[in-house]
């Protein structure tokens, strides 16, 4: 299982502050499966923006089950700048 993380730039945040979101994306082998981000206030909560938050246990038994079949489990990061 190949997990990556992808997220704003801290240069790309400086230079659209105030005017872009930053986010938080989770990729499991290719496959975009978690997905948060800024946005205006009333869209910042559980039912619109941070609705990916109800998938957390299903990518938690994923990577259980990866374990258990003794799959590589891999990790990475990458800060996006768009």
């Amino acid at each position: 299982m190949n997990v990556k993380l992808v997220t704003r730039s801290d240069e790309w945040l400086e230079k659209w502050e105030g005017e872009a979101a930053d986010m938080c994306e989770i990729w499991i082998d290719g496959k975009k499966q978690f997905s948060v981000y800024d946005g205006e206030p009333e869209d910042s909560n559980l039912s619109r923006n941070f609705s990916s938050c109800f998938d957390i246990p299903f990518l938690m038994k994923q990577a259980w089950e990866a374990g258990k079949r003794g799959e590589d489990f891999t990790t990475g990061m990458v800060e996006e700048n768009g």
